[in-house]
């Protein structure tokens, strides 16, 4: 796991701030919305106060001798080389994130990043990071986020937590309980858990003192995390079946989850982007 710390200055004219958490591209299945991709990126790129964290599984990475391989053409982009998948996938990757490059905090793994590391020797997610020059956040991660108001020493910490998870869940329930464990577990203020293909948000309140360095009271604060969506479709009309619905999985939540950050007045809220 790992920990990082991010400075972002904002002003009182800037002082709302949004942070997509964005992963399950799945890049390299004809399953995946391609198109709707490129538009979150151009979307992120034109808006200032823009920020952005990869949720893991940003390409497919399933080579021709996997078990979960599909070798029937029409299942897979037409871009991708047979011969030549991590390379190729790596490449479209870079180049759709290169316009958000610098807007990103960084990285997560994701399960099919780290199962073709673990089987095929090839760390694909380390070298998308070095090529886009982001951080490598590993498989979960905590980020403090400092907002530096310019011109003062005023500084907000907002704490992060976020993970590509690993769950089989596929009933609302199910799919919450695995969110709602990863938050009590961990102490953050904003939480990202993707890899289950749905938008669910979640908070919970708890009740605390101040720090030492303030007068001592009772001090009640929310916590908010979510299920971050995905941008794979699981069912397409005209082609082979996917693998969710040859596991009869319900429909995914296209897009990916957008927290709404005022800063000012140390408030924060999630919603889905599509």
């Amino acid at each position: 796991m790992e920990l990082i710390d991010v400075s972002i200055p904002y002003s009182h004219s800037s002082s709302i701030k949004k942070l997509y958490l964005f992963g399950d591209q799945h890049l390299g299945t004809i399953h995946c919305v391609e198109d709707h991709i490129k538009k979150k990126v151009s979307e992120i790129h034109d808006d200032k106060d823009a920020y952005w964290l990869g949720m893991g599984d940003y390409g497919e990475f399933i080579a021709p001798d996997d078990p979960r391989y599909d070798p029937n053409y029409l299942s897979i982009a037409e871009w991708v080389e047979p011969d030549n998948v991590a390379e190729c996938q790596v490449q479209k990757i870079v180049k759709l994130f290169e316009p958000i490059k610098d807007k990103c905090i960084g990285l997560l793994y994701g399960n099919h990043e780290e199962a073709f590391r673990i089987h095929k020797f090839g760390n694909v997610a380390k070298n998308i990071c070095d090529r886009l020059g982001v951080r490598n956040l590993g498989y979960s991660c905590f980020v403090r986020f400092y907002f530096n108001r310019k011109n003062s020493n005023e500084t907000h910490l907002i704490k992060g937590c976020f993970t590509h998870g690993r769950s089989s869940a596929i009933t609302e329930g199910a799919k919450a309980m695995a969110l709602m464990r990863f938050m009590k577990s961990f102490d953050a203020d904003i939480y990202g858990y993707a890899h289950v293909h749905d938008y669910m948000p979640k908070s919970f309140s708890r009740i605390g003192v101040t720090d030492i360095a303030s007068r001592g009271k009772i001090k009640q604060r929310v916590a908010v995390g979510t299920l971050t969506g995905c941008w794979f479709r699981t069912y397409t009309q005209g082609i082979i079946a996917s693998y969710g619905e040859k596991k009869c999985y319900p429909p995914t939540e296209i897009g990916c989850a957008k927290f709404t950050i005022e800063i000012d007045e140390m408030f924060w809220d999630v919603n889905r982007s599509i």
